[in-house]
């Protein structure tokens, strides 16, 4: 049965001798349970960091100075015109979303907020104007500007002197800073699915902080009406100014018209112009002219034919209209009565009736020479009649050509007409547009399109910091950073804390777990003093549990070599080979501890042996074995040390007389224990474990990192050492407790009952 467990241990060390390979996914498997524990057991870091980084924003919160936000609300509503003609002249805003965020701008604008700063005077204010702010002396220590304006700095870095900055611009750079301030505490945004636009203004002051927000609104609703009326005003100017211009151009266009009237003589009658007046009286004249020609043509005919026709000129009408004809008429009658009545009465002879007859002749000699002056009138009348009628005729074809010309001019009199009519239209149009906008100059017509809703009050509470907020957040942000600490110091921590885990990482055997002494434990003792004073004790329990371990590697043949090393320096690999050395002589085995590191001994000063002679001594022929054979009088072990230096120690323990030494002690000795330097040190382990039964390999508990660990395992493993297990040294039994490991069962309060110490 034994060799049966033998080969079963032999198999384990076998198929385990790839202790090199990455974590498996076993190992990288993480449960709750794990987590929790890991908390808890960091469980002050967790602690520290939550009331650090709380008592931190604590401190900065009350540090801070509160701001108060002061809100007011105004809406946008177009107003219904006063005038409905006036449309086209003031415009209302229209409600869409476009106007909304240009009407925000308009009220985060500089120009608006240049207003309010003048009106309050906030450039006064040192909350506003950084140059009126103290300055803290620790602030003053650390001012760049201070030491760049100092001559002695600037000549020391070969700087020019300063030029003073001129007392305008200084001016203008505060006010351009305090308006940027300004506009900093300023914020306006839209409610969602309204025309309400709120105006939010952080001060330090919360009565300043409810003056600003409303007068901010105060200013941009001024401003809107300032806007209007300055447009309307403008519009009024311009319009003047046309109608001026109109009235100058249709008083030209007007003049231009009748110049040209009076140049071309199209001058206007009741009836049209003058000399279509002057065509239509020529061509009645001439058709009254033609007409009197023909009856005097007529007259004179007729009154020729009846002179032609014996006595029948003086039945002519003409003849009869005349009074001489008509008095020489009744005169011949008479005297024609006169010679009826001679006579008769007298012969022809009377002289009564001779004259009377000569009185009659002479009456008809007058009549004929009457008849022909007729005639003659007549005649004159005809021509008098035809030199009219050819006269007006001439005067007509006249007359006729200046018509011709006068219409070719009336187009273009024409065309100047409808110049200085359109003057005139326009004119009057401009004359009722001013008139529209003289109208919207009275205020009545000029309303505003927003209106307040809500005025800002006075804030009661800050609105910054927000502080309980703010420590709810920091609480639950600093357990968040303190887990996150947890996790990466958990990452961090590379070191094996249960031999749980080297199995899992290595596929190494762990052989036992020597915890730690504390100062008050150890009394001011060494590890191997320690073993001797408490042996029922923890510490020793855990020696003669590692001893144990490793005869079982190998049941029927137990390794009587054993060397004890390490990755890495201070892993404990001295003290347990003194205390496993004591602790066999102890048991009475009889027991040799080799100090085969040659470069740092320690174990002679442990136990207060010589130094010398040695190991070194030994190998070199200078002594005998009986004589660096020390025994420890405190536990009955013998001891080599380790001897005088040596420029190459690797030469002396790889030597044929190390083997013979081994197998001498071999012979004489039931336990041999060589203590060896750390593999990652010298190569002295890797020379000495293919010399031994079995090799320790020493790893410290949650120090030493698993890839030293690991490099040094396969060191041992590649030169050919027989591998036998891990021991975990310096355990801290309470925090390895915490960790819930298997092999934290040694360390519980019940089994700790069985150990004095």
């Amino acid at each position: 049965m034994n060799k049966a467990m033998n080969d079963i241990g032999m198999t384990r060390i076998m198929d385990e001798e790839r202790p090199f390979r990455p974590l498996s996914a076993a190992a990288r498997e993480v449960n709750f349970r794990d987590i929790f524990r890991k908390i808890l057991i960091r469980k002050w870091v967790l602690i520290c960091t939550v009331l650090l980084v709380t008592a931190l924003t604590g401190i900065l919160l009350f540090s801070i100075s509160p701001r108060y936000t002061a809100k007011t609300t105004l809406i946008i509503e177009p107003r219904e015109e006063i005038l409905a003609d006036l449309k086209s002249v003031l415009t209302s805003l229209s409600p869409d979303a476009e106007t909304i965020r240009s009407e925000i701008s308009i009220i985060g604008s500089r120009d608006l907020a240049e207003k309010v700063v003048d009106q309050l005077k906030l450039d006064l204010e040192p909350e506003f104007n950084e140059a009126l702010k103290p300055k803290s002396e620790l602030a003053e220590l650390f001012s760049i500007k201070k030491y760049l304006s100092d001559p002695k700095v600037r000549a020391l870095f070969g700087l020019g002197e300063v030029e003073p900055i001129p007392e305008d611009k200084l001016r203008a750079r505060e006010r351009v800073a305090v308006i940027d301030k300004f506009i900093e505490g300023l914020e306006t945004f839209p409610l969602p699915g309204s025309r309400v636009i709120s105006i939010q203004f952080t001060s330090e002051n919360p009565e300043l902080a409810a003056e600003i927000a409303s007068l901010v609104a105060d200013t941009y609703i001024l401003d809107q009406l300032e806007a209007k009326y300055e447009a309307t005003r403008k519009a009024t100017l311009w319009l003047n100014n046309k109608i001026e211009e109109l009235r100058t151009k249709v008083g030209e266009s007007d003049h231009a018209v009748e110049a040209y009237r009076n140049q071309f003589g199209l001058l206007e009658g009741t009836g049209g112009t003058l000399v279509s007046q002057q065509i239509s009286a020529l061509n009645a004249q001439m058709i009254v002219a033609t007409t009197a020609r023909a009856e005097a043509e007529a007259r004179l005919s007729q009154v020729r034919r009846l002179i032609r026709s014996s006595g029948g000129a003086t039945s002519a009408a003409e003849v009869l209209q005349s009074p001489i004809i008509q008095t020489i008429l009744a005169q011949e009658t008479e005297v024609k009565r006169k010679v009826a009545e001679m006579s008769g009465e007298y012969g022809e002879r009377h002289p009564r009736l001779i004259n009377a007859r000569a009185e009659l002749k002479d009456l008809q000699a007058k009549m004929s020479s009457e008849v022909t002056k007729i005639v003659q009138g007549l005649r004159n009348e005809v021509g008098v009649a035809r030199a009219r009628e050819s006269s007006l005729r001439k005067s007509l074809k006249q007359f006729e050509g200046t018509l011709a010309q006068s219409n070719n001019a009336e187009v273009q009199l024409h065309a100047l007409q409808r110049e200085a009519e359109a003057d005139s239209a326009m004119l009057e149009s401009f004359l009722a547009r001013f008139e529209e906008t003289s109208a919207q100059m009275d205020v009545a017509v000029n309303q505003p399109d927003a209106r307040i809703i809500s005025r800002a009050v006075i804030p009661n509470e800050p609105s910054f910091p927000p502080k309980k907020v703010v420590l709810v957040i920091a609480l639950m942000g600093s357990a968040l950073v303190g887990l996150l600490l947890i996790f990466v110091i958990e990452q961090m921590d590379s070191g094996f804390r249960s031999g749980e885990q080297i199995e899992e990482v290595t596929g190494v055997r762990v052989l036992g777990l020597v915890p730690l002494l504390n100062e008050w434990s150890r009394d001011g003792k060494s590890p191997g003093n320690y073993i001797l004073n408490n042996p029922v004790s923890l510490f020793s329990e855990s020696i003669r549990s590692l001893y144990t371990s490793i005869l079982t590697t190998r049941i029927d043949a137990p390794p009587k070599k054993i060397l004890i090393t390490s990755s890495q320096p201070d892993e404990g690999k001295t003290s347990i080979a003194i205390c496993m050395a004591r602790s066999r002589a102890l048991a009475g085995y009889k027991t040799v501890l080799v100090e085969a590191d040659l470069r740092r001994p320690n174990i002679h000063r442990i136990l207060k042996n010589p130094r010398k002679p040695g190991l070194v001594e030994l190998m070199l022929g200078k002594a005998e074995l009986a004589d660096v054979l020390f025994k420890d009088e405190a536990s009955g072990c013998y001891v080599i040390p380790a001897g005088g230096s040596v420029p190459d120690p690797t030469a002396i323990l790889s030597s044929r007389k190390m083997k013979q030494l081994l197998d001498v002690l071999e012979k004489e000795f039931e336990t041999i224990i060589l203590d060896s330097p750390p593999v990652m040190a010298a190569s002295d382990a890797r020379i000495l474990g293919t010399e031994v039964d079995l090799t320790v390999f020493v790893v410290r508990w949650a120090k030493t990192s698993r890839e030293v660990v690991s490099l040094g395992l396969r060191q041992i493993v590649e030169s050919g050492g027989h591998l036998g297990g891990v021991v975990l040294s310096l355990v801290d039994p309470k925090k390895h407790a915490r960790y819930g490991a298997g092999d934290s069962g040694y360390y519980h309060s019940a089994v700790r009952k069985y150990y004095t110490t």
